[in-house]
């Protein structure tokens, strides 16, 4: 990997004037086509520019943005909607200017940005092939001689030769990408694009980006998809409101992404709970919770702790099926974990999460106590202390892992509320505390060691059942 940036962003920034009325950017616009004309002296000169200066406000969709990316890298760039992702993709890709700052770019840029951008409706997909492939720079003998490749990618069949204003959006973008790729660019940015695609055509596109990150392309993706960013990037640039909060390792960058949203849904969250009514105290004695350890073991000090001030954890054990504490397990066998959170304000609709995650860090097994239908009280009232149990059978690849034990809430008139979807649900959950690698356990194979006793091939050991039958030869 060369030392020279490919890509260098340095204080970058880009300002949206928002207009009050049309007549306000009418003026404006009269002003900038008038140039000298009009004498600032004049009576009508002073009223226009006066009017024109007090009759919008600068929204700042980037602010202060720097950072370098050199061949061979790819970089994820992350952040709610809003945050600047597409405005900055659009400064490097060189169809939007900066404000403020400065974007050199060595090497030819492909950009799969908006859906349909570059293509010519009308126009059949055989001839916005040309047409982009064109504009990127190559010939017609350069289209000509990478066309059934193209073509072969993008696997559209005889729609190939349909004008696309007739074609899904997933035909849209299979093209697009074909082309875009097939240019042999120094620079590939995507932006969601592989989002509409289905299961498939994506697993193609990543392997198509990993063979020319081999090649020494530099790739920028933007998504939601924290897992594929992780997976897929080296390195996570974190935007908020249009400044950068993160630059550095993948991991570290969805973890820092995470904190930022749940930190907004604290701040709407804290902003309304004002009128919502005080916890009351339970009156009925808690049943202890079967197998619950006589001392549960307090929280290591190493142990990385995100939290928001309304509960702690006190203390986890993680034990086999037996109760003993364990941190070596055989394949398939259960693992029993025990934690409990002190609450310190009160809290609505509480539930624990389990998360266990591989070396990489990408979540293999999670699990809220929710889905096994372990309901909370619908307010727990400050003083409280929560306890959770949760067992699961490790149908998981030998190897090692790491836990972490989550306390979240969610509103408990949203919970109540009938049709409730798993994007509602998502985005209304708020993380209370958070216990990042909090224990590490190994999975090693069981007594049994020859090959068809082991239970799976593979990450997971999902539910399965099978039959097999011989067909005798006909005579």
């Amino acid at each position: 990997m060369s030392d020279d940036p490919v890509i260098s962003v340095q204080h970058v920034s880009k300002a949206y004037r928002i207009w009050e009325n049309t007549s306000s950017r009418l003026t404006a616009l009269l002003l900038e086509s008038a140039g000298g004309a009009l004498p600032g002296g004049s009576r009508a000169g002073r009223w226009m520019r006066d009017r024109a200066q007090h009759s919008y406000r600068d929204f700042w969709a980037l602010r202060d943005v720097s950072f370098t990316i050199r061949r061979g890298e790819s970089l994820g760039i992350i952040g709610r909607n809003g945050s600047g992702k597409s405005t900055l993709l659009q400064i490097i890709a060189g169809t939007l200017r900066p404000t403020e700052g400065e974007v050199k770019v060595r090497g030819r840029v492909a950009a799969l940005l908006e859906l349909g951008s570059g293509f010519n409706p009308d126009f059949t997909g055989r001839e916005n092939v040309y047409l982009n492939a064109a504009v990127l720079g190559l010939t017609r003998r350069e289209v000509d001689e990478r066309f059934d490749q193209i073509a072969a990618f993008a696997d559209i069949g005889d729609f190939i030769e349909q004008p696309v204003k007739t074609y899904s959006s997933g035909m849209f973008v299979r093209l697009a990408f074909a082309v875009q790729t097939a240019v042999e660019p120094k620079i590939l940015i995507v932006d969601e694009a592989l989002s509409v695609g289905d299961i498939f055509f994506q697993q193609r596109c990543y392997e198509r980006m990993s063979q020319l990150i081999d090649r020494g392309v530099c790739i920028i993706l933007a998504s939601h998809d924290l897992a594929s960013v992780q997976r897929f990037c080296q390195r996570t640039v974190v935007l908020q409101r249009g400044q950068m909060k993160f630059d550095g390792p993948a991991t570290e960058g969805t973890k820092v992404f995470v904190h930022l949203e749940q930190e907004e849904k604290n701040a709407a969250y804290a902003s309304r709970g004002a009128s919502t009514p005080a916890a009351q105290p339970e009156t009925t004695t808690a049943a202890l919770i079967p197998g619950w350890p006589t001392t549960l073991p307090p929280v290591p000090p190493d142990v990385r702790i995100l939290g928001n001030g309304r509960a702690r954890c006190t203390g986890f054990a993680v034990c086999d099926a037996s109760g003993a504490p364990a941190l070596h397990f055989a394949q398939g066998a259960t693992m029993s974990v025990f934690y409990e959170f002190e609450i310190l304000q009160d809290l609505e609709f509480c539930f624990g999460c389990l998360t266990v995650r591989d070396k990489t860090t990408q979540p293999v097994h999670a699990k809220i106590t929710l889905q096994d239908g372990i309901r909370s009280p619908a307010r727990v009232a400050r003083g409280s202390r929560l306890r959770f149990r949760q067992d699961t059978v490790l149908n998981l690849h030998c190897a090692d892992y790491t836990l972490d034990f989550a306390l979240e809430m969610i509103s408990t008139a949203l919970l109540e509320q009938p049709g409730i979807t798993y994007e509602d649900f998502m985005a209304a959950q708020l993380r209370i505390c958070e216990l990042h690698a909090g224990a590490g356990i190994s999975i090693r194979l069981r007594a049994e060691t020859a090959p068809f006793q082991l239970l799976h091939f593979g990450l997971t050991g999902l539910p399965s059942h099978s039959v097999a039958q011989v067909v005798p030869p006909v005579a």
